[in-house]
């Protein structure tokens, strides 16, 4: 009986192998990054700044960068003024850095709200979904304002990659809560009919070379 059971066991397995291994595994270079809660729509971004128009400073344009690790930068100088560092020269990176995409938006008016919604990953191309909501409310006292915003993508193989940024245009006339403090989210945003921006730059990864 022993043996029977030892044999019957060891068909089991044998057959079981093969549809052990047509078992999907998981990729690393595909996965995709979207908000779980509309309360924390600021939650995919890893950093921001934003810079009021009576600073003398304007952003008619949106732009995209590749950017080397943010703590990298010295602490004096600002994610805006990292990017117009980088629109001037690019910085190689290797495989051994994490790899950041800055971007900019256009100017805004205060009571316009921005935020990701979703960052992912198909091979060798990656993608931020933004989402630009445009109050409709009435305006009294106002400032303008243009966001920065950065997105750490992690370490990367060597290889050459591209990234766009889609900025989708959203309406909305009622804030969440009361009142409309800067983190007051959009309690109704809802599509236009405007067409998505999107920008799209290709950037490269080197091999780490190991010192001697």
């Amino acid at each position: 009986m022993r043996i029977f059971r030892v044999i019957r066991i060891a068909a089991l397995v044998i057959l079981g192998a093969p549809l052990l291994a047509q078992e999907p595994t998981p990729r690393g270079d595909v996965w995709t990054r979207s908000l779980a809660d509309r309360g924390q729509r600021s939650s995919l971004h890893d950093r921001s700044q934003y810079v009021r128009g009576d600073s003398g400073k304007w952003q008619d344009e949106p732009v995209l960068v590749h950017a080397p690790p943010i703590a990298q930068k010295p602490i004096q100088v600002s994610l805006d003024e990292k990017v117009d560092e980088l629109l001037e020269r690019k910085i190689p990176l290797t495989s051994a850095d994490d790899n950041w995409l800055l971007f900019r938006t256009r100017q805004l008016n205060d009571n316009d709200r921005v935020w990701v919604e979703r960052v992912e990953r198909r091979g060798n191309q990656f993608t931020i979904v933004v989402n630009e909501a445009v109050w409709q409310g009435r305006y009294s006292k106002n400032f303008t304002y243009y966001a920065v915003i950065g997105v750490n993508l992690g370490k990367l193989e060597p290889a050459k990659y591209e990234a766009q940024c889609r900025f989708t245009p959203l309406m909305f006339r009622q804030f969440e809560g009361t009142g409309r403090p800067n983190e007051n989210w959009p309690k109704d945003e809802r599509p236009t009919e405007k067409k998505a921006i999107e920008l799209r730059i290709p950037f490269s990864v080197s091999p780490h070379s190991q010192p001697d």
